[in-house]
């Protein structure tokens, strides 16, 4: 998990996956919006369209089938779906940390 976490677009990918756990699977596009919006620092119906492409692109063709192999992630590249697998507490943990450390400025008081 460690190796993963040290790229940001991946650790975003689990914080927004992490914050949806309740309604996930999420599709790939508004994954990639929301993961373009925090690396921009604009809400993601904000995010031009061509940025959003540059994300979806590498979320689908290399971030995804990364996380998913190392199973950080459930990805279905013909559904376009993506899902979080049942982690340890102490990955939960990590990550709901780093989530409130690294995006503080885009979540609500």
């Amino acid at each position: 998990m460690v190796i993963s976490l040290g790229e940001r677009r991946n650790r975003y990918v689990l914080y927004s996956l992490y914050q949806h756990s309740k309604t996930a699977p999420m599709g790939v596009e508004v994954l990639s919006r929301e993961v373009a919006g925090w690396e921009n620092g604009v809400p993601p119906e904000s995010v031009p369209d061509e940025t959003f492409e540059a994300v979806l692109d590498d979320l689908s063709r290399n971030c995804l089938p990364s996380l998913s192999y190392r199973g950080l992630v459930e990805y279905d590249p013909l559904s376009g779906l993506v899902g979080r697998p049942r982690y340890s507490l102490l990955a939960d943990r990590l990550v709901s940390l780093l989530i409130r450390i690294e995006l503080a400025p885009f979540l609500n008081p």
